[in-house]
C-alpha cells in the first residue's frame, strides 16, 4: 500500500513517522455564468480546503523506527512510501 508520510517526530531514540493513505481525487471546475455560481463555486473551495486541513492532521498509521535506521532510509515530509505489512 502507498502512504505519503505526512508528519515526522523525534522521540527519545526514535522517530516516530506518520502517513496518509495515498488516495485519487480529481475535480472538474464547473463553467461560472453568473455571480452567484461564483460565490457557491467559492463557497465549495472553501468547504473543500477546509476538509483537506482536516485530513491532513489525521492519520492512517504510524511507524516507529530507530533514529539510525531513520538516517539511512532519508525520509522527508511529502515522500511518498510503499508499506507492506506481514504477519509476526
Amino acid at each position: 500500500m502507498k502512504y505519503r508520510i505526512v508528519r515526522i517526530e523525534l522521540k527519545d531514540e526514535e522517530v516516530v513517522i506518520y502517513f496518509k493513505k495515498l488516495r485519487s481525487q480529481a475535480t472538474v471546475m464547473p463553467r461560472i455564468d453568473s455571480p452567484e455560481k461564483m460565490l457557491e463555486f467559492s463557497m465549495q473551495m472553501g468547504m473543500n480546503l477546509a476538509k483537506k486541513v482536516e485530513e491532513a492532521f489525521s492519520f492512517d498509521g504510524f511507524i516507529t523506527l530507530e533514529y539510525e535506521t531513520y538516517c539511512t532510509l532519508d525520509l522527508k515530509v511529502g515522500d511518498i512510501v510503499e508499506v507492506e505489512i506481514k504477519p509476526a
